[in-house]
């Protein structure tokens, strides 16, 4: 059975097995940098907030042997797990920009790449990457829960992309505090040899730069001081490589690396290991010391 045939049984099984109070439909999410996923969305009754399921994640169970409907069945318990609990109202809050300000939070994006998009949503040009917003979630049982923010919500709340980057300076920070580690390090920290960790920073090290959640942590770019301490931490100049939209590489310039061999990095590995939803740019960055200034 193909794709396109397994996402139409898998609908129907699940439309067959869920309560009757639920609505199950499918949808094409649009994803970044032009990418489309099919989602199977159950939302109880009057609900406004509600799991996404993605097929393609569940496709690769089919081929390797589950039933349409023991999935079916794993996705509906799926839902039951991470519904946020009945005390979380967002219907009231969204249509009130006063209760949804203090959720405002901006990523990066490619801007080439979601021209399309970017005509629906409010941005602003960053080196040849969007910032854009969303509005972070926060429910019991709801991990990651955010919406993009549109045209027509800030036309519904009566505000602009000022008011937006205002609030979104101070929730960022805040709500997602930077990490910057050294690339060696993290990876002996992920295999759990903490003997084998340094006790302080080498400049000929590579170097991490993500959020302490790992989720759109490419904005830490952005962060007021954050490129500037890391500068002066390290006592100069250097690159930064968009390994993708959650992290960033930062490789300090001591002549070792040129840009065109870096950039040429980046490219191999956007087109071989990043997802295409998750590619932020085929560019390097430079950061200067003295002038205190990130440029293509």
């Amino acid at each position: 059975m193909d794709y396109n045939l397994f996402k139409e049984e898998l609908l129907l099984a699940i439309q067959d097995l869920a309560d009757p109070e639920q609505s199950v439909s499918l949808h094409c999410i649009d994803k970044n940098n032009g990418s489309c996923a099919d989602a199977v969305i159950i939302m109880k009754k009057g609900g406004q907030i509600a799991p996404t399921f993605y097929l393609d994640d569940f496709y690769p169970w089919f081929c390797q042997g589950i039933s349409i409907e023991r999935i079916a069945r794993r996705i509906l318990e799926l839902n039951q797990q991470h519904q946020p609990e009945a005390s979380f109202a967002l219907t009231d809050e969204v249509h009130d920009y006063q209760k949804m300000r203090t959720h405002v939070c901006y990523k990066l994006i490619n801007y080439e790449m979601n021209r399309s998009l970017l005509s629906k949503i409010p941005h602003i040009p960053y080196l040849d990457l969007a910032i854009v917003f969303y509005c972070k979630v926060t429910a019991p049982n709801l991990q990651n829960g955010s919406f993009l923010i549109h045209n027509s919500n800030l036309t519904a709340w009566n505000v602009s992309t000022d008011d937006l980057i205002r609030d979104a300076r101070l929730n960022t920070c805040r709500k997602l505090p930077f990490c910057f580690k050294e690339m060696d390090a993290l990876i002996r920290e992920l295999s759990n040899d903490e003997s084998l960790l340094p006790s302080e920073f080498s400049p000929n090290s590579m170097y991490i730069l993500t959020n302490q959640e790992t989720y759109f942590g490419a904005a830490a770019l952005l962060y007021p001081h954050v490129l500037s301490h890391i500068s002066a931490l390290l006592g100069c100049n250097f690159f930064v490589l968009p390994s993708s939209v959650h992290e960033c590489i930062l490789v300090p310039d001591f002549g070792v690396y040129s840009k065109p061999e870096l950039e040429e990095m980046v490219v191999e590995v956007n087109s071989t290991q990043v997802a295409k939803e998750e590619v932020l740019s085929n560019h390097v960055y430079y950061y200067d010391l003295k002038k205190q200034e990130l440029s293509l």
